[in-house]
């Protein structure tokens, strides 16, 4: 018989959301950007840059998803089909509980804290089934926490995962200030370089604009994004005029 896990519903329905609403356009389209406008994410300063132009606009996003996520009503008994913001206020009212358990992983926690109570812990040669009370005698609340700490550590196999340095690449600030200055002048004079296939005639942002990205855990399959918003035309044109500007920069030695 094959049995269904519904345990983890809600967040995986948040996370398709979360996808289908904003990261998946932000994915299509810096791979659109290193497909065609010449991103290449091991240049550290392509990564910084990415940072300068588009960070702010991906976060207005993830804010703008999150307000409209916390005006929904989630159904069932226990939320009596209220918004996430009417229960955040009802908490913000009533008194914020903390809980001692954040961050641990709810199947570890389960084991100790399952619907079935707390797990009865036996000390070596106890089998359960006679009445001395040692038998009996539950861990104390600070063993079971640090138990479960324990084995959740011991879970983790792998070593800390690097991330990029987004540091400025420029070796001081009137350096950096340069570089703004020139991208304002060129942004001003919507001046577009050879090569990003974005000049006119190059340029193949219309209605029917799309990136596919490799999706499931093999990357098997391939889904078709719409990019057809005029944003990610500009966006796109905002990262030629920058990344080419940067890589002048870098070739005289700025960095």
């Amino acid at each position: 018989m094959h049995v269904r896990s519904t345990r983890n519903s809600r967040i995986e329905r948040l996370w398709v959301e979360v996808g289908t609403q904003f990261v998946r356009r932000w994915r299509g389209f810096f791979t659109r950007l290193k497909r065609l406008h010449k991103l290449d994410v091991d240049k550290p300063g392509h990564l910084w840059l990415l940072s300068v132009l588009f960070l702010n606009a991906l976060n207005d996003d993830c804010r703008q998803f999150q307000q409209e996520w916390n005006l929904h009503p989630i159904h069932g008994s226990d939320t009596r089909d209220r918004s996430p913001q009417v229960s955040e206020y009802s908490v913000a009212s009533l008194g914020i509980y903390e809980d001692e358990f954040e961050g641990i992983c709810p199947t570890v926690l389960q084991r100790y804290y399952g619907i079935h109570g707390r797990e009865v812990v036996r000390h070596r040669n106890q089998t359960g089934a006679g009445h001395p009370s040692d038998e009996a005698d539950e861990p104390e609340e600070d063993d079971i926490i640090g138990r479960i700490e324990q084995e959740q550590a011991n879970d983790v196999q792998h070593d800390a995962v690097e991330v990029p340095d987004s540091n400025t690449p420029f070796r001081n600030e009137e350096d950096e200030s340069m570089f703004f200055e020139t991208l304002e002048e060129v942004v001003m004079e919507g001046i577009v370089l050879e090569g990003y296939n974005l000049r006119e005639g190059e340029d193949k942002y219309d209605e029917n604009t799309s990136e596919y990205l490799r999706v499931g855990r093999r990357r098997e399959h391939h889904m078709e994004i719409s990019l057809a918003d005029p944003i990610w035309r500009t966006h796109s044109t905002l990262w030629a005029q920058a990344s080419s500007i940067l890589d002048h920069f870098e070739a005289n030695e700025f960095f």
